[in-house]
């Protein structure tokens, strides 16, 4: 029996999986026999994608723009996020990534990985 391969010398390669949380694709390129680039596409990167060319937006900012803010405070500046952030963290509780939100003119940064999505 002959098990050798030989790697060719270019191409091309996309695989799938589905996934729980939904499709995964890694994506391959070979250049000179060696990897020339390899990017894997997660379900998270397919479901926070930002509007489309048609001003559409993706399903995190769709499911965030009615959610009821229950958090209490009392200037804008104390305001953390926490019932956007946990909209957010529903889509996928494994997401390895942070959250940035828009608040007026100011730019509101949390983890969105910790039990209580990075507050304080």
């Amino acid at each position: 029996m002959n098990n050798s391969f030989q790697i060719p010398s270019a191409g091309i390669g996309v695989g799938f999986w589905e996934a729980g949380r939904g499709i995964l694709t890694y994506h391959v390129v070979l250049e000179g026999g060696r990897l020339g680039n390899y990017q894997i596409l997660t379900p998270s990167s397919w479901m926070a994608s930002p509007r489309d060319p048609w001003g559409q937006p993706g399903p995190y900012e769709e499911a965030v723009l009615n959610t009821p803010i229950l958090e209490e405070f009392a200037r804008p500046e104390d305001f953390k996020g926490i019932d956007i952030l946990r909209t957010i963290r529903s889509f996928d509780p494994c997401m390895p990534c942070t959250v940035h939100m828009h608040a007026d003119e100011r730019l509101i940064v949390r983890d969105a990985t910790t039990c209580a999505c990075g507050v304080e």
